[in-house]
């Protein structure tokens, strides 16, 4: 009788077991959101951002949009988004833009956003991770890894990367380099514009890429790699992926970070908070392609080196 008890009493709690399992994943699934990741164009450097962030949002439903650098196309699809019970993920400064004039009413997360402020979101229901790190500090670790290139070109869009540019040539001279600033409007100007900076008596010594849309697309990064590396001059880039491709350094935000604090806004959103979200930012990262200073005949110093979070 006692063993019976026993028994009675195991499959008891056992049963209560499964029903507080049961619940709680009722639970889990009743926090889930439907979290729509606008990309103001398939930019492969952001991968490991939008991975990122999936895993940090884990419980959440995934959709993303390529609105291919097109602001007819970036309406058009933040349309039909329109009364929907979701939160929005808008990254770059097309699509932050777009999802703020055609669904102000929804929650939103931006990142790959240089200037956040000129684009109004700073408001409630809205948070964001920051994109860069601050111009001054980008120069200064150039000037670190490579201290012979003191004339630097940057190509930008004054839509994409325009105000981090105008930063730069303010701290330029702070760090010691001249900055060489040319604007380009779409892609068809890149090829001339980065043939003149790299030919004639005013070449520059280095090429700095900024986080503009219109120059990660992969076909342009080649490009870009490759005509500078034709001109045996150095490519200072903007993330590690472009390190990894060839560029010679860069000094930005890890992308895997912004990624995670996209992921924790999306679930205090998702979980209802409703006031203003602070600007997050992200951790920074020093990357360094050693291949590359070898065959351009740089010497990066040791310190240079130590400072670095990766090299190539």
């Amino acid at each position: 009788m006692r063993d019976g008890w026993l028994a009675v009493g195991s499959v008891g709690r056992a049963v209560r077991l499964v029903i507080a399992v049961a619940l709680a994943g009722t639970a889990a699934r009743a926090g889930a959101a439907d979290v729509f990741v606008l990309k103001s164009a398939e930019t492969p450097a952001w991968r490991p951002t939008i991975d990122s962030m999936r895993r940090t949002g884990g419980s959440h439903n995934f959709t993303e949009f390529d609105l291919r650098n097109d602001k007819v196309e970036a309406t058009r699809v933040a349309g039909t988004l329109k009364g929907r019970l979701a939160v929005v993920v808008a990254m770059g400064s097309l699509a932050a833009q777009a999802v703020r004039e055609t669904l102000p009413e929804m929650p939103l997360v931006f990142c790959m956003v240089p200037d956040p402020a000129r684009l109004n979101l700073a408001v409630p229901g809205v948070g964001g991770v920051a994109f860069t790190v601050p111009a001054k500090n980008q120069l200064a670790a150039f000037r670190l890894v490579n201290p012979r290139g003191v004339r630097v070109g940057v190509l930008y869009t004054e839509q994409g990367t325009g105000p981090v540019v105008q930063e730069a040539i303010k701290s330029a001279a702070s760090v010691r380099l001249a900055l060489v600033a040319r604007p380009v409007t779409t892609v068809k100007d890149v090829p001339g514009t980065l043939r003149s900076m790299l030919q004639g008596a005013e070449a520059v010594d280095a090429i700095w890429i900024p986080p503009d849309p219109v120059l990660m697309d992969t076909e342009m990064r080649r490009f870009l790699l490759s005509e500078t590396a034709k001109a045996g001059k150095p490519v200072y880039a903007s993330t590690g992926t472009m390190v990894a491709e060839g560029a010679l350094v860069s000094n930005g935000p890890d992308f895997g970070s912004i990624g995670e604090l996209v992921g924790e806004l999306i679930n205090r959103l998702a979980a209802g908070e409703k006031g203003k979200l602070e600007m997050l930012v992200p951790r920074g990262e020093l990357v360094i392609n050693k291949k590359m200073a070898s065959k351009l005949g740089i010497d990066v110093s040791a310190d240079a080196l130590k400072a670095a979070n990766k090299t190539f």
